[in-house]
């Protein structure tokens, strides 16, 4: 799970920066909704990995974790962590273009309320299809299936 995040973060970092480069150029519309979808997913995994993990709760090698926590409220930490990370970045974004872009004419990151609307969306979206995969795949019993992970 560790080596899916790192990949995830350096893909979505390479993306990112390519487009802001202009060499993916911002003109395709949609690249913007997948970085946000993936960045919904990466916040949940990592969330996960941290929590059962990372962490050596002892629950997971036992695998009776997931009574422990009622599914709903794991899906609501779990999603709501995600989302709280959006959230953030948004306000990192409104803080360019007001203390960074309008000042120096710079390209502006929130072109409209939609956009930032739509991000928001998109990082909940991903966040919630993270979330039930792992669910999914936990409930299945695929939990030791790589125990070095």
């Amino acid at each position: 799970m560790y080596n899916f995040l790192v990949i995830l973060l350096v893909f979505m970092f390479v993306v990112h920066a390519l487009a802001l480069g202009g060499f993916l150029g911002y003109g395709l519309w949609w690249l913007d909704m997948v970085l946000h979808f993936l960045g919904g997913v990466l916040l949940v995994v990592f969330a996960f990995w941290f929590l059962f993990v990372y962490k050596k709760n002892p629950g997971i090698e036992s695998q009776d974790w997931i009574p422990k926590i009622p599914k709903p409220l794991l899906f609501l930490g779990l999603v709501s962590f995600a989302v709280l990370g959006g959230v953030l970045w948004e306000f990192l974004e409104f803080s360019w273009d007001y203390f960074f872009a309008k000042p120096y004419s710079a390209e502006l990151a929130q072109l409209t309320l939609e956009d930032t609307l739509s991000d928001l969306f998109f990082d909940l979206v991903g966040a919630s299809v993270a979330t039930f995969c792992l669910s999914y795949y936990y409930r299945l019993g695929f939990r030791n299936s790589k125990k070095g992970e």
